[in-house]
């Protein structure tokens, strides 16, 4: 049996953060939002998994943060790619996050080996608020301004999780499937 999966950290949204979630509801059916409560980084997108490569996975994910200790990355200033006045995602900058940038590059290169290949593009380091809809075209700039060096909190980097995402009309469903500690 697959499943839909990738590779995270999850984030606790404090105040700041939910209130900048809250703050993007005057852009109507523009943007989705993401809940705050399926906050995450992800990692490493992996897309249609077979159970029986959770045990493999769980060993990459186990040798990507060997030798690494828990951090705090610090949530700070917004951004949108590709760029503001075309976006198709509204995120949150981070400092602090050089140690993911580690653990991202020995995931992909053990993913690589059981078969997942790499990401065409380098990671950037960035919590995503919010993604435009399919069919609109957003001008995110006066937000971005706003946020630019708005401090939103920080969140400590614990652990890494393989998750499975079901996608849903009402929005992904995300749930825990292996979790390794920093």
């Amino acid at each position: 049996m697959t499943f839909r999966s990738f590779i995270a950290v999850d984030v606790e949204a404090g105040d700041v953060l939910r209130d900048a979630i809250r703050d993007l509801d005057h852009f109507g059916r523009t943007l989705k939002p993401v809940s705050p409560d399926n906050m995450h980084v992800t990692l490493k997108f992996l897309g249609d998994t077979d159970e029986r490569c959770i045990p493999q996975l769980t060993k990459v994910m186990q040798d990507a943060v060997e030798g690494v200790a828990q951090f705090t990355v610090r949530l700070v200033g917004t951004g949108a790619f590709p760029n503001p006045r075309t976006a198709r995602v509204l995120w949150v900058g981070m400092e602090g996050a050089e140690p993911l940038k580690g653990i991202v590059k020995k995931l992909e290169d053990g993913c690589d080996l059981i078969g997942y290949g790499r990401d065409k593009q380098a990671f950037s380091p960035h919590l995503t608020l919010a993604r435009v809809r399919e069919g609109f075209n957003a001008d995110l700039a006066d937000f971005i301004k706003y946020g630019h060096e708005k401090d939103f909190g920080s969140f400590t980097v614990k652990t890494l999780k393989l998750k499975k995402s079901v996608l849903t009309p009402a929005g992904p469903i995300y749930s825990d499937v292996s979790e390794v500690r920093l």
